[in-house]
């Protein structure tokens, strides 16, 4: 019995420690950078500046260059870019950080430093990367290195652009429950759609999509499915028939491979986006294949989201959309 309570003492005052630890170290990050406060927006993410920059503000859909350093509440390091020989490019809206970088990014200028505080609602990443704590608080040190200008899309001339073939160019969709163990598939069509190229390389290009044609093809629930698709909870598609993507930047990795910088418009919301294509031609018809993620909730598009209802309901959603996308030109 003695024992039993020698035990339950010892783990008691170890995780006294830990709190006390974790408040330690959580006060010292709210106080170690002068007397500002911590500015709270709507979303809950904390950010302060610990030095001033100088310049332009970043905004949605630049491309910019930081250091970062990723502490827990218990000062433990995640993550530090400082041992790398080039700064992180990231995409600021393009969803390659978790939410809360992204908002903690805007309205920075080159040369300053902030520090957030990003709650587990605003940690949430796409993709196989994960923190090995998600419900936890994370600490943030983020210098702006630089912001990088963003290549407009080209204007064609005649020869210089190339019409997508409609009828053999598909678009194809994938759905999920929120642990990804069941889902739906389907497509939907384009309107029109050109790539702009110089050299026999893809520059640019702008697509519309007609959202009415959403068709589900595994054949589960299909016209229910579809119904619900086109409402309210989901693409409106009576108020907004089209979605449209336009490639505003093309870095080829190679002859034939290139990260792809888009802005894709669903419901009137336009959000930056980047993907890998592979790009070829047969004969003169360009082969345009990729696959590629998007968090439905950048667009507004909330119906079931796990990430924000939690578990308060059942059925809940997954905030991902899959798509494969394979284009031929005419």
């Amino acid at each position: 019995m003695k024992t039993n309570v020698r035990i339950q003492l010892n783990n008691l005052s170890v995780n006294i420690v830990k709190i006390y630890m974790s408040m330690f170290a959580f006060i010292m990050f709210y106080g170690c950078s002068g007397e500002t406060d911590f500015i709270v927006t709507d979303s809950g993410l904390q950010y302060k500046v610990v030095k001033d920059g100088s310049g332009p503000i970043v905004e949605k859909g630049q491309e910019v260059l930081i250091h970062e350093t990723t502490k827990y509440t218990n000062d433990s390091i995640v993550y530090t870019s400082r041992n790398r020989e080039e700064p992180l490019k990231i995409l600021v809206g393009g969803n390659q950080v978790i939410k809360g970088v992204d908002e903690g990014l805007l309205g920075m200028k080159k040369g300053e430093v902030r520090k957030l505080i990003v709650p587990p609602s605003l940690s949430k990443r796409m993709g196989k990367v994960t923190f090995p704590h998600p419900d936890s608080t994370l600490l943030y040190d983020i210098e702006l290195i630089d912001i990088l200008e963003k290549k407009p899309i080209p204007k064609t001339t005649n020869g210089n652009s190339l019409k997508i073939d409609k009828e053999n160019s598909e678009i194809r969709w994938e759905g999920f429950n929120k642990l990804h163990t069941s889902g739906h598939y389907g497509t939907v069509d384009f309107i029109s759609g050109e790539f702009f190229k110089e050299k026999e390389k893809v520059t640019g290009g702008e697509f519309i999509i007609n959202m009415n044609t959403i068709a589900n093809i595994d054949g589960g629930y299909s016209e229910m499915l579809v119904d619900h698709l086109k409402n309210s909870d989901f693409f409106d598609t009576e108020n907004f028939p089209v979605a449209k993507l336009s490639i505003v930047n093309v870095t080829y990795n190679d002859d034939s491979n290139a990260l792809i910088t888009a802005d894709l418009t669903i419901k009137d919301v336009k959000q930056p986006i980047e993907f890998e294509a592979n790009i070829t031609y047969n004969n003169s018809k360009l082969i345009f294949i990729s696959k590629f993620i998007i968090d439905r909730t950048r667009w507004n598009i909330t119906y079931a989201s796990g990430s924000i209802f939690g578990n308060v309901k059942n059925n809940l959603l997954s905030d991902e959309i899959h798509f494969e996308v394979k284009l031929l030109t005419e």
